[in-house]
């Protein structure tokens, strides 16, 4: 055989070799997460959840670490708590004790790299407070020193390991153990786990529905009920705007930044089909609701998509009560169309902003186009 064809085949035989690693890395991870849904491991997820989010409620913090890639999980976790993981709402406490470089070194040094955790949740730990103590191997002295030290101090703990790590999980309030061997692949069902808990904190504490597996932010009017009464207690703004959305276009989306800017939270209302063909007439709509939801869902701006059957959103307004009520700049004062719901946004004390509109860019224009 030439060299060519030696070289080439030596490819080849690289890339099938390389196709069928990438192949049982993925099955591997399915599979772990297929055992990780079973009642007894869910069962320890769903407990670690409920002590993060007891913590949280009652004034205490999460305070997370670990070493290599666990540092960088507790890290992940903190961030998500921090700042957001689905959508916008207020920050919740949480410390990742992975971060200050001048104390993880002068601990190090001065005590030695077992106690750079422990001195530092002695420090920052309270009764209350929760520590998420990542390890995949279950031996790593810094965590075990931190895990001892918040027993001590009343500080619960969750902890995160692996196949070997029986006896640390034991030694934790609840011990979530990833039945592998393997690092890489347990360090992936340990993220997996810290949204979970992220997810739990925000649903639990601020009101955000759990994630779906679509992650579609659609929502009942019950659902969007609850999570009002939250955004309420927090003085966030509500944004409501509502149309039937049937193509969308970059009119569409400007018009929802603008609305987005004035407040926390946007709810979009969208008109089911019945709506939409009563008054744009057959052949409408063009995309059926679900694919309208699917859209706006997509969109960055948008938190929640509310669809709804009546005529008016009066109904919706009513029982809502969202701080603005945004309309288009055809329905504007003094010669714009009339709202049929501006008695209820104004009984209500809300207010109702007027979004301008893109000239050129109409759904009717667009569809019309479409049909020559």
């Amino acid at each position: 055989m030439r060299r060519r064809d030696l070289r080439s085949h030596a490819v080849l035989n690289a890339m099938t070799d390389m196709r069928a690693f990438v192949d049982a890395v993925m099955r591997e991870g399915a599979e772990l997460r297929t055992m990780m849904s079973s009642a007894a491991r869910a069962a320890d997820v769903v407990r670690a959840c409920e002590i993060v989010v007891e913590s949280l409620r009652s004034g205490g913090k999460l305070l997370s670490f670990g070493n290599g890639g666990s540092a960088a999980d507790a890290q992940h976790v903190a961030a998500e708590l921090v700042g957001r993981l689905t959508v916008d709402r207020r920050p919740l406490p949480a410390v990742a004790l992975t971060v200050d470089s001048s104390a993880l070194t002068s601990i190090a040094n001065d005590y030695g790299w077992e106690f750079v955790f422990e001195r530092q949740l002695r420090a920052l730990g309270n009764r209350g407070d929760v520590a998420l103590a990542i390890t995949t191997s279950g031996k790593s002295p810094s965590v075990l020193r931190a895990v001892r030290a918040a027993k001590e101090l009343g500080v619960r703990t969750v902890g995160l390991t692996g196949a070997k790590g029986e006896d640390f999980a034991r030694a934790c309030d609840v011990g979530i153990v990833v039945p592998s061997n393997d690092t890489a692949r347990i360090q992936e069902i340990h993220i997996t786990i810290g949204h979970v808990l992220c997810a739990a904190a925000e649903a639990a504490l601020c009101g955000v529905p759990l994630p779906s597996r679509s992650r579609e932010k659609q929502v009942t009017l019950d659902e969007l009920l609850a999570i009002r009464g939250a955004l309420r207690a927090e003085n966030r703004t509500v944004v409501w705007t509502n149309g039937c959305f049937d193509i969308l276009h970059a009119g569409h989306v400007e018009s929802l930044q603008r609305a987005r800017a004035l407040g926390d939270v946007l709810v979009v209302g969208v008109n089911d089909d019945a709506y939409v063909r009563r008054t744009k007439g057959e052949g409408r709509p063009i995309h059926v609701l679900a694919q309208r939801v699917a859209l706006l869902s997509a969109l960055e701006m948008v938190d929640f998509v509310l669809p709804f059957s009546e005529t008016t959103p009066e109904r919706i307004l009513a029982e809502l009560q969202p701080e603005i009520h945004c309309k288009g700049m055809d329905y504007a004062p003094p010669h714009g169309a009339p709202i049929p719901e501006a008695d209820v946004v104004k009984a209500y004390g809300g207010r109702i902003e007027f979004l301008p509109i893109v000239e050129g860019l109409s759904t009717t224009a667009i569809a019309r186009r479409l049909s020559e």
